[in-house]
């Protein structure tokens, strides 16, 4: 005669059993999605992986640290990044040897409350790092991040013209420019542009002249407008002055456009006139303008998605990744845990 408590036992472990299969084929469906997710990764990047080579580590992807912007210093031989956080905290600062060393400082408005800018680019000069803000880039002292003080107040603002997403320093200048994507990502009129070429553009650079007799090192006002492509995330220029925009956009595939400056149209005379998102009018009458267009565009790489700022070094494109924070969290099984550097002539 079976009891009740053998009833009750025989339901308990066909439960159990049922309950142990389904666990077994959500964990091997994980197991296989994971393993082909990574496959079709290093198939989609072949030519990328193929060259590349992986580096260090991006810094804190598991902090809740969104990394954004980077930038070389020679002089010290140190790599600064800088990125916002998602969970609300103040954005940060990195300063990295590329050899596992690393420390941040927490950047501070300029009275003193959490400074939660996006920090889409950040670029040295003098006795300043900039960060790029809401209409211009944001200044903070170099010096007080070298020095490791945990916080750093912002001490001024570089006006741009323009909602910068990046910013670089090439040859006594800084350049600064926008990000552009239908629908989401608009900018102004007047950074639209028709090339030659008769292509449509729809983001700039603006380029000042750095002047150590200037506030915060650089002349205010613009003396170059670069019309590019929309969606550029950050730029770098090749020692043989190969012009290179970082492009992404969510989960589709990076790509660097490789310009030629030896092949760019440049017109003089400029009128770069307009009205900011803030309601700024401005107007300098006698500024160049410079098209990056399919006139001097040479080559096209693809590469991981979420590709931000770039650094060039030692003939290398390194190039900073977001795939992988928190945020994310698919760079975690990819590449998007380290930097990658690919030799670029």
């Amino acid at each position: 005669m079976t009891t009740n408590a053998q009833v009750k036992n025989k339901v308990g472990k066909r439960i159990w059993g049922v309950t142990w299969r389904v666990l077994c084929g959500v964990l091997a469906f994980l197991c296989t999605a994971v393993f082909a997710f990574v496959v079709v990764d290093r198939v989609r990047f072949h030519r990328f992986y193929k060259r590349a080579e992986s580096t260090f580590a991006v810094p804190d992807i598991h902090s809740g640290y969104v990394p954004q912007g980077f930038d070389y210093d020679s002089e010290r031989g140190v790599f600064l990044a800088a990125g916002y956080m998602s969970n609300g905290k103040p954005s940060r600062v990195y300063v990295m040897d590329g050899k596992g060393g690393e420390y941040h400082a927490s950047l501070l408005g300029a009275d003193g409350s959490a400074y939660v800018g996006h920090t889409g680019g950040i670029v040295h000069n003098g006795d300043y790092v900039y960060v790029t803000g809401d209409n211009g880039l944001d200044v903070f002292s170099y010096r007080d991040i070298l020095d490791g003080k945990p916080t750093v107040a912002k001490c001024g603002e570089i006006r741009a013209y323009l909602n910068p997403a990046y910013c670089y320093i090439v040859d006594g200048y800084l350049l600064t420019g926008s990000f552009y994507r239908l629908g989401n990502y608009e900018t102004a009129d007047y950074e639209r542009m028709t090339t030659p070429r008769g292509e449509q553009n729809t983001a700039i650079m603006t380029a000042f002249k750095l002047d150590e007799s200037a506030e915060f090192g650089v002349d205010p006002d613009p003396c170059a407008v670069i019309s590019t492509r929309g969606l550029v995330q950050g730029m770098c220029i090749t020692d043989s002055g190969k012009i290179v925009l970082s492009t992404s956009y969510a989960l589709a595939a990076s790509k660097l456009y490789v310009y030629d400056s030896a092949k760019v149209q440049i017109e003089d005379g400029y009128l770069f006139a307009g009205e900011t998102e803030d309601g700024l009018a401005f107007s300098y009458p006698n500024v160049k303008r410079v098209f990056l267009d399919g006139a001097s565009h040479v080559d096209t790489v693809k590469a991981p998605c979420m590709s931000e700022e770039l650094v060039y070094l030692n003939g290398k494109i390194y190039i900073m990744n977001e795939s992988a924070c928190n945020k994310y969290i698919f760079g975690k099984l990819t590449s998007g845990r380290k930097i990658y550097a690919y030799p670029y002539a």
